[in-house]
């Protein structure tokens, strides 16, 4: 059965970014439907399985893009523009 997350993200993210970040999502098997809100930092997608949720939430961390309330050492937007 499948499940839709709803990741708020911290920061922003432009089309550019959307871009690099779908690429990467893409790269987890089971997860399709990627859409991106940026004016409510805010990514959607399908899944499979619960480990592909933690496996995209981690991706999304590595590139610069952590879940909105997750603590991090130091936060830096990835996004340029």
């Amino acid at each position: 059965m499948t499940s839709t997350a709803r990741i708020e993200v911290q920061g922003r993210f432009c089309k550019g970014c959307t871009k690099r970040i779908k690429k990467k999502l893409q790269l987890v098997n089971d997860i399709n439907n990627i859409r991106f809100y940026p004016k409510e930092s805010l990514i959607t997608f399908n899944f499979l399985k619960a480990n592909k949720l933690s496996i995209a939430l981690n991706v999304l961390s590595e590139m610069g893009y952590p879940e909105k309330g997750e603590r991090v050492e130091s936060y830096k937007s990835k996004c340029v523009c």
